[in-house]
C-alpha cells in the first residue's frame, strides 16, 4: 500500500480540492509563523514559493515520490526540468514509498537521542539530573543513556519478527559519528578531518569560526558539535530510507529548574514535523524541504503513527497524554494536530528526517516515581516504555494495512 494513501483519502472523503486540502495543512501545520505563510500561494494554478512554482497535474507527480528524491536530484528535476517536470518523474521512474503490510521486511531507523556515557558526559551536553529523593538518597539520571537502552530493546523485538532495525548510534557515550564528544575534540584539530566536515555540509562556516575561540566543552557541545552529530544522525536515517524513524527522548518537567528534587507531574507527548519559520526556508535547501512537507504525506502519517505510539505509552504505562496548557513551549514553539499528545515542532530532526516519524517522550525522568523506575537493575519500565512503542508501531502497521 502507497503512503499517499492518508492524502487520497482526505480528499475523498472530505470532496477537498488539492487547494482546499493543501491550504488547510498549510493553516493547521505550518500557521505559527505568519511571514512563512506569506510566502507561500496555494492557488487555482497550483502551489508557489519563493523561485518555485508547480501545477496542479505537478504537484499531483511530485507529492508520492518527493521523499524519496535526493536534494540534489529534487534541485535539478525542479530548476532544470521544469517545463517537463511530469515527464521526468516518469521517464527517471522515481517510486514510490510503499507500506509493507508487516513488520517482516520493514526498514525501521531508531535514533536513541543524545549521546550519555558517565555522567560527566551527560553534564557536557546538559542531559542529566542528580535528583534528591530525602536527605539522605539522590538518584542521578544521563538521558542518553535511557533512551540507547530502550532502543535497544525495542530492536530486539522489532528484529524478531523480521524488521529490517537500523541505530544511529551502536552504544552509550558515542555519537552518531562513531567516536565520542572528546574523542570529535581532538579529531577536528586536523585539517583533513575538518575540511570533510566542510565538504558534507555538516559543519557551518560560523562553527568553523567558532573552533578557533576555545571555547568551553559545554558551549562547544551546544554551540557547535550538536548541530554536527543532529545533521550525521537525518543523514544516516535518510541513507538507509526507512519506512519509519523512531526518535528516542525522556522528557523532564520544565518548571522543575535545575532538576535537584523530584515532581509530581508525568506526561506523555510525541511530535511530529511542521510549525516551520520562514528562516527555514531562507535557503534553497530549506525551500525544497519545506515542499516535501507540505505536498508529500509524511507529516500525515507521521501524525497517525505518533498517535498509536502516545497512546500505547499511555495505556501501557498508565502516564496522562500532556495538554496544550501542561507546558508552555506547546503553546510557543508547537502546534496541536488532531491526535491527543501529539504536536507539530520544528525540531533539527523532525525537519530534516524523510518520512514517517515518531519523537516520543513517553513520560517525565524527574517524576517522583518515574526516577526510582528507571534507575532500578533492570528495569521493568523501561521494558515497558519499549514494548508500548513496539505496540503503537504495529497499530500503525495494521491499521495502514487496511
Amino acid at each position: 500500500m502507497s503512503l499517499l494513501f492518508p492524502l487520497l483519502f482526505s480528499y475523498c472523503a472530505f470532496a477537498q480540492t488539492p487547494q482546499e486540502y493543501y491550504s488547510n495543512k498549510l493553516a493547521t501545520y505550518f500557521s505559527k509563523d505568519h511571514k512563512l505563510k506569506d510566502l507561500v500561494s496555494i492557488n487555482k494554478d497550483g502551489i508557489s514559493i519563493p523561485s518555485i512554482s508547480l501545477s496542479w497535474n505537478e504537484v499531483n507527480a511530485l507529492a508520492p515520490v518527493i521523499s524519496n528524491i535526493s536534494e540534489p536530484e529534487l534541485k535539478k528535476l525542479l530548476l532544470d526540468k521544469r517545463d517537463s517536470l511530469s515527464y521526468y518523474l516518469e521517464k527517471d521512474s522515481v517510486k514510490k514509498r510503499n507500506m509493507p503490510h508487516s513488520l517482516k521486511g520493514m526498514k525501521i531507523a531508531i535514533d536513541p537521542g543524545h549521546i550519555g556515557g558517565a555522567y560527566h558526559m551527560g553534564e557536557t551536553e546538559s542531559r542529566c539530573m542528580t535528583l534528591a529523593l530525602d536527605s539522605s538518597k539522590q538518584i542521578q539520571l544521563v538521558e542518553g543513556n535511557l533512551t540507547f537502552f530502550t532502543a535497544l530493546l525495542l530492536k530486539q523485538k522489532l528484529d524478531s519478527m523480521g524488521a529490517d532495525v537500523m541505530l544511529t548510534r551502536s552504544d552509550t557515550g558515542l555519537s552518531s559519528l562513531g567516536i565520542t564528544f572528546f574523542e570529535w575534540k581532538e579529531k577536528v584539530k586536523n585539517k583533513t578531518y575538518l575540511d570533510s566536515l566542510i565538504e558534507n555540509n555538516l559543519i557551518s562556516e560560523k562553527g568553523v569560526m567558532m573552533l578557533n575561540k576555545h571555547l568551553p566543552d559545554k558551549v562547544l557541545f551546544t554551540d557547535v558539535f550538536s548541530s554536527i552529530d543532529m545533521a550525521a544522525r537525518a543523514r544516516k536515517i535518510n541513507a538507509f530510507n526507512p519506512d519509519i524513524t523512531v526518535i528516542i527522548h525522556y522528557n523532564v518537567n520544565e518548571k522543575n529548574l535545575g532538576w535537584k528534587h523530584t515532581t509530581d507531574k508525568d506526561y506523555v507527548m510525541a511530535f511530529v514535523p511542521g510549525c516551520l519559520t520562514s528562516e527555514n526556508i531562507e535557503t534553497l535547501s530549506g525551500r525544497l524541504n519545506f515542499l516535501r512537507l507540505l505536498i508529500s504525506p509524511d507529516i500525515e502519517n507521521s501524525v497517525s503513527l505518533s498517535s498509536a505510539v502516545v497512546k500505547n505509552i499511555s495505556n501501557k504505562l498508565h502516564v496522562p497524554v500532556v495538554q496544550n496548557t501542561d507546558a508552555t513551549y506547546l503553546t510557543e514553539h508547537c502546534l496541536s494536530t488532531p491526535a491527543k499528545g501529539v504536536y507539530s515542532r520544528d525540531l533539527a530532526l523532525t525537519r530534516l528526517i524523510k518520512g514517517t516519524l515518531v519523537y516520543g517522550e513517553p513520560l517525565y525522568q524527574d517524576n517522583n516515581e518515574e526516577c526510582v523506575l528507571l534507575t532500578a537493575k533492570n528495569s521493568e519500565r523501561i521494558k515497558l516504555v519499549a514494548e508500548a512503542y513496539y505496540e503503537g508501531i504495529v497499530e500503525y502497521v495494521v491499521t495502514a494495512s487496511h
